[in-house]
């Protein structure tokens, strides 16, 4: 009989003890780790957060743990239910990166990723198009502005990888691969992360070789409706032309090269005169640009959360005129976005966006483009004779030319 009631009076002293993990934001913490103090008896959660340890002592000590929040140690003191809120250890978070398939220390990946917060960068830098707005704020990323207003900037991740291929990086929007940043309302982003080194890419294989730009946009967190407008103007002008020769010294040149083959000069001294007077001549390169250019962005967004749905809706327009003349670019995008948990451990969602836009401008190109022409063609050349027609002569060999003015205002 006395061994008996010992043998039930120690059975009495273990417990099963159940209970569920949370996060500070409610949310049910999938694999965190439940370990009895001082033994291996232990469990991990399951998708719902919850979970069961059998044989515990009423005087133990559980440690919770769980990566990228801070372990606690809680005493049982014969409870056999118990609810565990976790908190967040920023240090640690700042501490490891996820990479494609797995974690690594941040340590480790110095120089690799770059972040940026979209929020600070287009508060410092309003800009219709985001890539204009990363200029200089990330090492080894070069961002180099278009003149062309529908394109958008030539984006480099440490050099160029390629002689003759694409060495743009690649784009994934909300994890879907590819995009174009021009076409993302910037007030819709939430953070860009650049991915440089090939640890960090390597869940794009070979798409990623020249890096990946991660972008994430916005999801309401908090539980009630937020409406933003935003509206700004942009002035661009261009500042650095090289230095060419005055229309004077151009006619002194042009009859100078004529004489030395034995030929006539090709302008009197009074037409030279006139030149250096500013009587006559032509400045095309400096009338090709816009004085200034202007940019126009308007947006409006709402958003919002109630329960577990949260919604994303805005709509933006743009009207951007380029550096050259004659070019613009008129644009329209929308955008959608829904999120509701269905479980604690399944989300759904919807993104649905949409973009028109209209573009118009002169040749540019490399070959008997509008920049090379207005570099190339004589200054000492009317754009108009006097039928009103464009001068298309070239002085120095008679042969014609097209007049770099016929690119402007063939539109």
């Amino acid at each position: 009989m006395i061994c008996f009631l010992s043998i039930a009076s120690l059975n009495a002293q273990n417990l099963t003890v159940t209970g569920k993990i949370n996060d500070s934001a409610g949310e049910a913490i999938i694999g965190a780790s439940i370990l009895v103090k001082g033994t291996t008896n232990g469990t991990i959660t399951d998708f719902d957060g919850n979970f069961t340890v059998s044989n515990v002592a009423s005087d133990a000590t559980l440690v919770i743990s769980y990566i990228g929040y801070k372990t606690q140690e809680i005493a049982i003191k014969g409870k056999t239910s118990i609810d565990i809120v976790l908190q967040e250890d920023t240090e640690t978070l700042e501490e490891v990166v996820v990479v494609g398939y797995g974690v690594q220390r941040k340590s480790d990946l110095t120089g690799a990723v770059a972040s940026v917060k979209a929020s600070d960068a287009l508060k410092n830098t309003p800009a219709s198009n985001v890539s204009d707005a990363l200029q200089g704020r990330m090492s080894g990323v070069s961002v180099i502005g278009n003149g062309d207003p529908s394109k958008s900037s030539t984006i480099r991740i440490r050099g160029v990888n390629s002689v003759s291929g694409d060495a743009g990086p690649l784009v994934v929007i909300d994890g879907f691969i590819g995009g174009d940043l021009k076409n993302i309302n910037p007030s819709d982003i939430q953070s860009i992360e650049v991915l440089k080194d090939a640890s960090a890419t390597a869940v794009y294989g070979s798409r990623g070789a020249n890096g990946v730009v991660l972008v994430t946009t916005k999801t309401q967190n908090e539980e009630r409706v937020n409406i933003a407008v935003n509206a700004f103007v942009n002035i661009k002008s261009a500042i650095d032309k090289p230095d060419m020769l005055s229309p004077g010294q151009f006619a002194e040149l042009a009859n100078q090269y004529k004489m030395d083959y034995n030929q006539k000069p090709i302008y009197s001294q009074s037409e030279i005169d006139a030149f250096y007077k500013g009587e006559a001549g032509y400045d095309y390169l400096d009338n090709i640009f816009n004085k200034p250019a202007l940019s126009q962005n308007y947006d409006l967004s709402i958003s919002g959360k109630k329960g577990k749905t949260s919604f994303l809706a805005s709509l933006r327009y743009e009207d951007t005129e380029g550096i050259i003349r004659k070019s613009n670019f008129k644009q329209y995008n929308w955008r959608l976005k829904l999120d509701t948990e269905l479980k604690s451990w399944v989300t759904a969602g919807l993104n649905l966006w949409g973009d028109y836009h209209e573009h118009c401008g002169p040749r540019m190109t490399q070959y008997n483009g509008l920049l090379l022409g207005a570099m190339n063609f004589p200054n000492t050349v009317s754009p108009f004779n006097e039928k009103g027609e464009y001068n298309n002569m070239f002085p120095m060999t008679n042969n014609p030319s097209y007049n770099p003015m016929g690119h402007i205002n063939e539109f």
